[in-house]
């Protein structure tokens, strides 16, 4: 074989090992997808609606905005979806899918994506922008909130071995965690705020802390709103900021295609 015809045989090699690469994610996606889907807009008057990923894998939801189709796909907050038309915050839809075999949560997931991506022609990226938002900060740099403190133990990493792990838990009102990371809270305070929240407070490391608050469902007037308990509670406070958040834009998205 001369020079020139190995120089050909090593191209045609690669480039069939590149054609096989580029396929895998096709193959692969093709199997996140589910055996029988139905999507069909719900157009009663009632109010309310469910969604539930069903044991096994599969989803079966009623009376679902589309929008919040979206964010319980890819597991957004509202405020980190950018361009989704108007029509999705009014127009509900039933969702009706199944996979071909036992699918796990994550699994499920992705073949929702996929569905979406398919009857509502979906496109999207996702960019970095500076929203309207709040800081988590300490209002004492020297000290914090008599019910928060360092913990000795990582619940993330030993929930098992401690016993103490198990004591936590969340209500509408009242939060109690042990070895648990700042972050547990941050996202409790995003979930009440609706808005995005940086942690500004430092405090690296596990802790136990208890929180207890009042809210529109639970009004007490012993306690304070969420905003107000964590500065008596736990010394830590939210400043209004612009804040850097990932968002997800939608490019295009259609009313779902007919069964």
């Amino acid at each position: 074989m001369t020079d020139e015809q190995r120089r050909r045989s090593s191209r045609g090699r690669c480039w069939s090992a590149a054609t096989l690469f580029a396929c895998l994610p096709v193959l692969v996606c093709a199997q996140l997808a589910f055996d029988v889907a139905s999507i069909k807009e719900n157009k009663t008057l009632d109010d309310g609606g469910s969604l539930r990923l069903m044991p096994g894998g599969g989803i079966t939801a009623a009376r679902i905005p589309a929008r919040s189709l979206l964010t319980i796909a890819y597991g957004l907050q509202g405020y980190e979806v950018v361009g989704a038309p108007e029509w999705t915050r009014t127009t509900y839809y039933d969702v009706n899918a199944r996979p071909a075999a036992t699918a796990t949560r994550e699994q499920t997931l992705a073949m929702f994506r996929t569905l979406l991506v398919d009857r509502f022609k979906l496109t999207f990226h996702r960019e970095s922008r500076q929203l309207d938002g709040f800081a988590l900060v300490r209002v004492r740099t020297d000290a914090l909130g008599p019910n928060l403190r360092r913990s000795e133990i990582d619940c993330d990493a030993a929930f098992n071995a401690s016993p103490r792990c198990r004591e936590g838990g969340i209500t509408n009102t009242t939060m109690k965690a042990n070895g648990a990371l700042i972050w547990s809270l941050q996202q409790l305070l995003i979930a009440h705020m609706r808005a995005p929240i940086s942690d500004d407070t430092g405090l690296t490391g596990t802790y136990d802390f208890e929180l207890r608050w009042s809210s529109e469902v639970s009004a007490a007037d012993d306690l304070r709103p969420i905003d107000v308990a964590i500065q008596d509670q736990l010394g830590l406070k939210l400043e209004r900021r612009r804040v850097p958040v990932d968002v997800f834009v939608v490019e295009r998205m259609e009313r779902a295609t007919p069964d």
